[in-house]
C-alpha cells in the first residue's frame, strides 16, 4: 500500500519507535526488513520510555524551542547546561542561564539514567 507524505516533523526516537510499533502491529508482523531494522535501532538508542518522552516534549515545548531542537534534546537527554547549549544551533537565540538550568533539571528528574 503506497503512502503519501503530507507533512514532516522532527520527532524524538522514542516517539518514532512507538509509531513504528503501531505500524507493524497493524501489518500483523509483515513489515519490510528496513522497518524491522529501524525499529531494532530505535530500541537500542532509546534512552527514556515513550510516556516520559511525550511528557518531556510537551513540557519543553513551553520554553519555545523549535521542533528540531526538541527532537535533539530528547534524543540526547543532556545532563549539563553545556551539553544543552551545544544542541541549540537551530535556535534564533540562546535562552538565559536560569532557563537552561531549569531544562536540564526537568530532563534529569523525568528521565533518570546511569
Amino acid at each position: 500500500m503506497p503512502y503519501e507524505i503530507i507533512e514532516y516533523h522532527d520527532i524524538p526516537n522514542s516517539i518514532a519507535k512507538r509509531i513504528l510499533e503501531k505500524y507493524i502491529a497493524n501489518l500483523r508482523g509483515e513489515a519490510s526488513e528496513i522497518v524491522k531494522v529501524t525499529l531494532e535501532y530505535l530500541d537500542k538508542v532509546e534512552k527514556c520510555d515513550y510516556e516520559k518522552i511525550e511528557n518531556l516534549y510537551n513540557e519543553l515545548k513551553k520554553f519555545g524551542f523549535k521542533e528540531t531542537t526538541l527532537a535533539m534534546i530528547l534524543n540526547i537527554l543532556p545532563r549539563s547546561v553545556d551539553e544543552l547549549r551545544a544542541l541549540l544551533v537551530f535556535e534564533d537565540r540562546v535562552p538565559e542561564e536560569d532557563v537552561l538550568k531549569n531544562v536540564v533539571e526537568i530532563i534529569s528528574n523525568t528521565c533518570k539514567t546511569e
